[in-house]
C-alpha cells in the first residue's frame, strides 16, 4: 500500500474527521478518505499512549505512596519528576 500525505492539525480532533468522512458519504467524493483515516489512527494511537502513561504514573506513585510516608511537598516533587521522565522518554 502506498503512503498516504496528510498533515496533523493539533486543533483537529476525531470527531472533525469522522464528519469529514460523513461529507464524503454524502457527496460521494472518497479522495480525501485515506487521509482522514490515518489522522483518525493518529490522533488514536495519541490517545492512547496518553492513557498508557497516566496508568503507569498511577501505579508507580500509587506503589511509592503506600511504601512509604510522605508530605505533600515531596508528593507534588515526586509526581513531577515521574511525569517529566515519561514526557521525555516520548
Amino acid at each position: 500500500m502506498s503512503k498516504v500525505p496528510y498533515t496533523v492539525n493539533v486543533d483537529e480532533y476525531i470527531c472533525s474527521n469522522l464528519e469529514q468522512i460523513r461529507g464524503m458519504l454524502k457527496s460521494y467524493d472518497f479522495s480525501g478518505l485515506a487521509a482522514a483515516v490515518e489522522r483518525i489512527q493518529y490522533h488514536a494511537t495519541k490517545m492512547e499512549n496518553a492513557l498508557y502513561t497516566y496508568e503507569d504514573v498511577k501505579y508507580n506513585i500509587a506503589d511509592r505512596v503506600d511504601k512509604e510516608d510522605m508530605s505533600d511537598k515531596e508528593f507534588r516533587e515526586y509526581v513531577r519528576g515521574r511525569v517529566k521522565k515519561w514526557k521525555d522518554n516520548d
